[in-house]
């Protein structure tokens, strides 16, 4: 009878301790102390006078005013912070979402039910010929099959397709459009520009379950399995991240750890006011939320906020057969070279940022000859020396992550720039990161790096991680011609995407106000990238599913011009984030058409 009396006694403590925490968390959730996009609500009038500090054009820290309004607490400007709404991503992907639906049905029905696609998917060339020739389209199909050998009824699995010429890392050759026709089939197609002997190459990057996996564990807005430290003015450290609201607890936390309850009274908030970017950090010992001056990225040590969310399930990912070649692909055709009457091309106009990017035909592209050849615009640029004088009496910033650091390196060098040093002879530093601000200078051409804000998969100074935003809304009318060149997503692929949506529209808002204090600036979004990986639960899905919602947030902004990179990318695959140099240069001898805008040099 005793030994029921403890049972009785324990499932009690249980029941009272789970109501206590489900109040707390639904406390929580109603507070949602996380901001969404402008121009929802207005602006409070804040006067930031007396932390702004304007420094010259040539100050690696120049268009950095706001350094200082990093890392304060939102205390110092408002008495409370934020409470809005999020834009949901989901609606930016109706027909996978319905896939999806279709999918989780199945697996509901069937506990070992599994899709991998890989194994017994096909593809065949639909209008099989002895001799094409250039100006032809090759149209192929996939055929997707279920574990049982059934034929699907439903897409959503996610392809790459590329005709290539030859061998070796960077052949000659075209990517192929893939259409999901939402019954099983894929639909390919392949204008058919360049002679020669050519094999149609088709992977699956990732089957539709794999897909249903990367959405189950990017659906917070943290980064599960890693941690992010701030160390503040007092010297103390604690974790932070855009997002503390939703952490949730296992029945053991519950328990024994109920004290580790993240209430409102206990989180700092560091949101910036100028743009509503959220971050936040649990409150030190002290109880004072002072400024912080350091955020620490470990990759290796799970948050210990996030005891009851799963990461990724990489075993899963890589057993699904990802970024592999499917049966039938390699299927070779000959092009043959029509007469000359027959095989003039349309006419093209000069590549000019003007031309927007964002609804551009595909494949917008193809390599020829080793050189990228575009579909839509005449590249005339032989060499990035070539392309030199189009630089004069230009300001260029380069923002984003090392990706954008790579370009601004790039073109420096071409240039023949020197970086901007202090005085005494000293580099101005933030830190050892590589995010930290730098400058470049040769005459009367500027060219700039800044990193982008919180959250980076890096350590540093809260001051190296300025807001584009921000950085936008500090270029000024000068004589220069201003061209901006950004990209924004590596570092934040495994959050929850409406925080990417939040931070775009912030961007966009600034261009917008950009475009009406000077007519002389041209702002190029670099696109994301085919990223042909499937180690460390990194797979090129994610970067496809930001590179939807760009264009959809960017579609009427004028001038703004989307650099698609997805196209060169399919036919010159990358096995990291960071292009090689052959890879870099022929994206950068690319965009060069669009810095020079149509001028002939």
């Amino acid at each position: 009878m005793e030994t029921y009396s403890w049972v009785f006694v324990f499932v009690i403590i249980c029941t009272v301790t789970n109501i206590i925490y489900h109040s707390s968390v639904k406390h929580f959730e109603e507070r949602r102390p996380y901001p969404t996009a402008r121009p929802r609500i207005k602006f409070p009038t804040i006067n930031f006078t007396k932390y702004k500090e304007i420094f010259p054009k040539y100050s690696p820290y120049f268009g950095l005013s706001y350094l200082n309004v990093y890392g304060r607490p939102r205390s110092d400007f408002l008495d409370k912070g934020f409470e809005q709404e999020l834009e949901e991503w989901r609606v930016y992907f109706p027909e996978l979402m319905t896939s999806l639906k279709k999918f989780n049905q199945l697996r509901k029905q069937n506990t070992n039910f599994t899709l991998n696609t890989f194994s017994n998917s096909r593809v065949v060339i639909v209008d099989k010929r002895t001799k094409y020739k250039t100006g032809d389209i090759l149209n192929a199909r996939i055929d997707a099959y279920n574990w049982k050998e059934n034929k699907r009824s439903f897409g959503g699995d996610y392809f790459v397709a590329r005709l290539v010429y030859g061998n070796g890392l960077y052949p000659d050759g075209i990517a192929g459009i893939v259409t999901d026709h939402r019954n099983g089939t894929y639909s390919i197609r392949v204008p058919l520009l360049i002679p020669g002997e050519a094999r149609l190459e088709v992977k699956l990057m990732i089957p539709l379950e794999g897909i249903a996996e990367l959405i189950r564990c990017t659906s917070l807005r943290k980064f599960l399995g890693t941690t992010y430290v701030g160390t503040f003015e007092t010297l103390e450290s604690t974790e932070c991240n855009i997002d503390l609201s939703f952490t949730k607890y296992s029945l053991f936390y519950a328990l024994f750890l109920f004290t580790f309850r993240l209430t409102e009274d206990k989180i700092c908030d560091y949101s910036n006011p100028r743009n509503q970017e959220p971050w936040f950090c649990v409150k030190p010992p002290s109880g004072k939320c002072s400024k912080i001056i350091k955020l620490t990225f470990d990759r290796n040590e799970p948050s210990v906020y996030d005891s009851t969310n799963e990461i990724c399930n990489e075993n899963l990912l890589q057993q699904l057969g990802s970024s592999k070649l499917i049966y039938g692909s390699g299927l070779k055709i000959s092009i043959q070279r029509p007469g000359f009457q027959s095989q003039q091309l349309p006419k093209l106009p000069v590549c000019k940022t003007s031309l927007n990017g964002i609804t551009t035909k595909r494949p917008n592209g193809y390599f020829v000859n080793g050189l990228w050849k575009s579909t839509f615009c005449k590249n005339n640029l032989k060499s990035l020396a070539e392309a030199g004088p189009c630089f004069h009496n230009k300001d260029i910033y380069f923002l984003g992550d090392s990706t954008s650091r790579q370009y601004y390196y790039l073109f420096a060098k071409m240039i023949g720039m020197e970086p901007v040093y202090r005085e005494d002879g000293t580099e101005i530093s933030l830190g050892d990161g590589w995010n930290q601000p730098r400058t470049f200078q040769s005459g009367s051409t500027q060219m700039y790096f800044r990193g982008h804000g919180t959250p980076m998969q890096n350590s540093g100074h809260i001051a190296a991680m300025p807001y584009v935003s921000d950085m936008l809304d500090e270029i000024a009318s000068r004589e220069n011609e201003v061209v901006v060149i950004f990209n924004l997503g590596l570092h934040v692929l495994y959050f929850e995407p409406s925080f990417f949506i939040h931070r775009m529209r912030g961007i966009k808002d600034a261009m917008l106000r950009l475009n009406q204090r000077r007519a002389n600036v041209r702002v190029i979004f670099r696109s994301q990238r085919v990223l042909d990986i499937n180690t460390n639960r990194t797979n090129g899905w994610l970067a496809y599913r930001y590179g939807v919602l760009t264009r959809e947030i960017f579609k009427d902004v004028k001038n703004l011009f989307y650099f698609d990179l997805w196209d060169l990318s399919s036919v010159w695959p990358l096995n990291h984030f960071h292009p090689r140099q052959e890879h870099l240069e022929q994206e950068a001898l690319y965009l060069c058409n669009f810095i020079c805008n149509g001028i002939r040099v």
